[in-house]
């Protein structure tokens, strides 16, 4: 009985996952957006695979995916190409993506849930407030081995250092250094790690490939 519901859950899947697909390759990216925010997570990361973003092996994204700016601010990819995850990374629930530029995580890294990835900042409407602050536009990274925990902010520019840890509701608005916890409204270094784990090969050398945008 167990093994007939296996295949009637990968059935269903297999079936969803097609018209999905193609429906977003008739109608656009738009509507891949929109059915992330509510997804069978078994077929997530093989859609986001087909409409551009590269996801390593053993990735793994819990439900929701709130992804902005894919196809409509000026510095939009038109698709998912700006996201890049590596291999054994977890993606919790409700994560916002801002794709208005490249955002990278290396492999082993762990985003929990409602955390924000905010590449850009832009107010277009007061021609004032726009002379003061002028459009900012940034890539993101965040390195092996990282946890960002539930509600952080990271802002654009940063990267995120190796084997680091983010503090709930922390707001990032720097880089941080490698095996150091960060918290706080902004983050502040709190307390150093033990750098001995560099000795570990917890990615067996690879990294994905970087690049800028």
């Amino acid at each position: 009985m167990q093994r007939i519901k296996r295949f009637l859950n990968r059935l269903l899947a297999f079936v969803e996952f097609w018209i999905v697909y193609s429906l977003g390759k008739v109608f656009g990216i738009s509507l891949i957006v929109r059915y992330l925010r509510n997804p069978n997570p078994q077929i997530t990361v093989k859609l986001l695979r087909k409409f551009g973003a590269t996801i390593g092996e053993k990735t793994t994204i819990k439900r929701s995916l709130l992804i902005d700016n894919a196809y409509e601010d000026e510095h939009s990819a038109g698709n998912f190409r700006y996201l890049e995850i590596g291999e054994n990374c977890y993606i919790g629930d409700s994560v916002y993506f801002d794709l208005a530029n490249k955002i990278t995580l290396e492999n082993n890294v762990v985003i929990s849930g409602q955390v924000s990835f905010i590449t850009h900042a832009d107010c277009n409407r007061s021609k004032f407030l726009t002379q003061k602050f002028p459009r900012k536009c940034q890539l993101i990274s965040v390195n092996n081995g990282a946890w960002i925990c539930v509600r952080a902010t990271i802002l654009p520019g940063v990267t995120v250092g190796e084997n680091s840890v983010v503090a709930a509701n922390s707001l990032v608005k720097e880089d941080l250094k490698s095996f150091t916890v960060y918290a706080g409204l902004p983050a502040k270094n709190i307390k150093k790690l033990d750098n001995l784990g560099k000795q570990l090969d917890l990615d067996n050398g690879k990294r994905i490939k970087k690049s800028s945008n």
